[in-house]
């Protein structure tokens, strides 16, 4: 079967329906043999992930520079921005490397949430292999957005060791640790609100229009401890600067995660995962309907 062909595998038989890429081909011939649901969840999460893998290979390189670029762009307007109105030396912390370990970590949310309100219409086509479930293009396209900024943030880390700042943090595993939570705080939101999305296109419109007043209220560009105490006392009623603050404190040793409430980070964590969970298992029927 040639590349590029509409096909769709039903019984040996094709139809016109969408085209075919080596993991569609892939998906076709192997999973009507497999009968162990967590080894079916695997393999098509796996050929999910290659399937997205190769289209970002075969042509959206603008989408991954501009991935590069736009994190970068910030931490330079930032510090820039911190510099003239406060001076580089007013900071007990270095500033590039407080603004890389902020938006960083919040693009990352916020492209998982983002492409998650996308994913379940995006593979809709597929949904015709009897074996592939939307949940797996879910998840799958998590690993992928999340491996995608692993590479971006290897590559951030890099442009600044050789310019010259000290990228070891104080704390890695607190870094670490932080950031796979964030990643799954992101995956919750995004099940429980790429569910409703789908049904209600407002909320996509919604989210995106709060992504920029998130950027600027998740404390992101400066430490909590900075702030007159009503002003953050109404800001740690936002769970990502929870997530903010434990990643910048555990990232530079001159700052701390005191204000960190790790308890209200799990209540929002876990409610919307299982909220979305709930939804998907109510929605599933529609999803492969539609």
């Amino acid at each position: 079967m040639k590349r590029g062909f509409f096909t769709r595998f039903s019984g040996g038989m094709g139809h016109t329906l969408f085209p075919v890429d080596e993991a569609a081909e892939w998906l076709k011939q192997e999973l009507p043999q497999e009968r162990n649901s967590w080894r079916r969840f695997k393999r098509v999460v796996y050929a999910l992930y290659l399937r997205q893998l190769q289209r970002q290979l075969k042509g959206e390189y603008a989408g991954f520079v501009w991935l590069l670029v736009e994190p970068l762009m910030m931490i330079i307007l930032f510090t820039l921005l911190h510099t003239v109105i406060r001076g580089r030396s007013s900071s007990s912390y270095d500033i590039i490397v407080f603004m890389g370990s902020g938006i960083v970590p919040f693009f990352l949310f916020r492209t998982i949430l983002t492409s998650s309100l996308r994913v379940f219409k995006q593979n809709k086509s597929l949904y015709h292999y009897s074996q592939i479930k939307p949940f797996d293009a879910f998840v799958a396209n998590a690993f992928f957005e999340s491996s995608l900024y692993a590479v971006i943030t290897l590559i951030l880390l890099l442009l600044a060791f050789l310019i010259g700042v000290d990228i070891v943090p104080q704390n890695f595993d607190g870094v670490v640790v932080g950031i796979l939570w964030l990643i799954l705080f992101g995956v919750s939101w995004g099940l429980f609100l790429g569910v409703l999305s789908h049904f209600y296109e407002v909320i996509s419109k919604f989210v995106s229009f709060m992504s920029f007043p998130l950027l600027i209220l998740s404390a992101v560009f400066f430490p909590l401890s900075s702030l007159p105490p009503v002003p953050r006392e109404w800001l740690l009623y936002n769970p990502l600067v929870h997530f903010m603050e434990w990643i910048h404190g555990s990232y530079l040793a001159t700052l701390d995660t005191r204000y960190v409430d790790f308890s209200y980070m799990f209540e929002w964590t876990v409610i919307p995962l299982f909220l979305g969970l709930w939804l998907y298992t109510k929605a599933e029927g529609k999803f492969l309907d539609s």
